[in-house]
C-alpha cells in the first residue's frame, strides 16, 4: 500500500494554481485515487455530495464522512497499528512547491489529533481545521 501514499498525499493536500483548479495528474494516479476513494466510500458509506461539499468549507457533522477521512489517511499508509497519523511522514512526501504553506496547515491543526478522540472525529477535525488555515490549498477527493 505504500505505493499509494504519495498519490493520496498530493490530493489531500495539493495547491492549486488559480483557486480550487484540480491540478491534473496522470492516469495511473488517477487511477490509484478512484480506488481510495471507492474502498473507503465502500468502507464508510459516505455520500459523495458530503465529500464535495467539504472543498466548499461544508463540513457535515457525519459519522461516515468523518470515518471516510480517517480511511484515506489509513488506505495511504500514514496510520500506524494503534490508529495514530504519522504527520512528519505526510509532510516528508509533500513536493518543494507546496512544502512550506502544507506544513504550515498541517502543523497548525495536528494538536486537534489526540488520544482521547474517536479516530475518526480526529480526522475529522483536522480537516476541517486545515480548510478554516488555507481554503485554497486543501481538497478532499
Amino acid at each position: 500500500m505504500f505505493r499509494w501514499v504519495l498519490p493520496v498525499v498530493l490530493c489531500l493536500f495539493a495547491a492549486t494554481f488559480g483557486g480550487k483548479e484540480k491540478p491534473v495528474f496522470s492516469d495511473e494516479i488517477k487511477e490509484i485515487i478512484q480506488t481510495i476513494h471507492d474502498e473507503c466510500v465502500a468502507k464508510t458509506g459516505v455520500a459523495e455530495e458530503d465529500i464535495t461539499n467539504c472543498e466548499k468549507g461544508i463540513f457535515k457533522e457525519d459519522a461516515k464522512l468523518k470515518c471516510y477521512m480517517f480511511c484515506l489517511m489509513e488506505e495511504a499508509s500514514l496510520v500506524d497499528d494503534d490508529d495514530v497519523v504519522d504527520y512528519d511522514m505526510l509532510v516528508s512526501l509533500i513536493p518543494d512547491e507546496y512544502y512550506d504553506r502544507t506544513t504550515a496547515m498541517i502543523f497548525s491543526c495536528k494538536h486537534l489529533d489526540t488520544p482521547d478522540k474517536d479516530k475518526c472525529q480526529r480526522a475529522f477535525e483536522v480537516h476541517r481545521c486545515s480548510y478554516e488555515k488555507d481554503p485554497d490549498l486543501y481538497f478532499l477527493f
